[in-house]
């Protein structure tokens, strides 16, 4: 059984020992996304259970079961076995709590919701609510770009080019590390200006979605922000779910998957690859007849009966 923290570390605790661990991640790139999942488990891990050097792997094993959620269970535990490796190496434990704890990876395949489903979730925000107001902006964005929950919170005001109608995605709140321009409809800039207008002119922030107090608005805050209105309309709506929908129905338009691949930010095209599956025979057939190549060569004459 690992052992407790020693006299020896330089740590007081596991917590200032994972603020040592954001940091040096930081250090080595790992991104905002990144450093913001693992506070997202970490710090609510660390609370719930404070005598965790004491006894490691029966902590672990307790709030990995907590979750019904399959994903929770498996995002849980593959961050709490980087978190004690660190502690492994730093000296603080013996060994390797996580050590034969194994939880499958689930099935990739995403409910994405339908347009319907999500102009019913804009359509019942309280838009006399500056909260419900900057979700409404946010998802519209979400659905327009294709934008993951950390760009959404990292964009500034300034990110905005009017000349061109464009976002500018910071690399510090990108997954890839790299920083990329995304084009923005006409109708979405209009509404993202009306927005801005209603920040407050006294908080002098630079964000484009601020808190309610004018700071950055945190990805986890959002998202409980949507689950309450999620369960208040029944639509269990997520941004990740409208960042596929985006990019299915570009994929439908334009058939180009290197674009969707920018558009979304992608590193690897076979990542966008996976939008293929949500192609069903209805969309090959509707892009079949566009293309028509065969018209070419026989023409869009009809033929003569033959008779035989």
């Amino acid at each position: 059984m690992p052992t407790a923290i020693p006299i020896s570390t330089p740590f007081k605790d596991a917590h200032s020992a994972f603020e040592l661990f954001c940091s040096i991640r930081k250090a080595e790139g790992a991104s905002f996304h990144t450093i913001d999942s693992y506070k997202t488990i970490i710090k609510p891990f660390l609370r719930e259970f404070p005598e965790f050097l004491k006894d490691p792997r029966l902590s672990i094993l307790s709030y990995i079961s907590e979750p019904k959620n399959e994903w929770s269970r498996f995002t849980r535990i593959k961050v709490l076995k980087v978190f004690c490796k660190f502690l492994v190496v730093e000296g603080i434990l013996d060994s390797d709590p996580t050590r034969g704890i194994k939880v499958p990876m689930p099935d990739k395949k995403i409910d994405i919701p339908t347009l319907d489903q999500a102009r019913e979730f804009i359509k019942a925000l309280n838009t006399d609510s500056f909260t419900d107001r900057r979700l409404r902006a946010m998802l519209i964005v979400a659905i327009d770009c294709g934008l993951r929950r950390g760009e959404l919170c990292g964009l500034k005001q300034s990110d905005l080019d009017t000349d061109i109608l464009a976002l500018t995605v910071s690399a510090e709140y990108s997954k890839a590390r790299k920083s990329r321009i995304v084009p923005v409809s006409p109708q979405v800039y209009r509404e993202l200006k009306t927005f801005i207008s209603l920040i407050p002119i006294g908080w002098r922030t630079p964000w484009l979605f601020p808190s309610n107090t004018g700071g950055k608005l945190q990805p986890a805050n959002m998202g409980r922000q949507m689950r309450r209105v999620a369960d208040k309309v029944e639509i269990d709506l997520k941004i990740h779910g409208l960042r596929h929908l985006c990019a299915n129905l570009f994929l439908k338009q334009t058939g180009n998957i290197s674009l969707t691949a920018q558009l979304l930010g992608h590193s690897n095209i076979r990542t966008t690859s996976r939008f293929y599956d949500h192609l069903n025979f209805e969309d090959l057939q509707e892009a079949h007849s566009k293309v028509n190549l065969a018209s070419s060569i026989v023409g869009n004459k009809k033929m003569r009966k033959i008779n035989v």
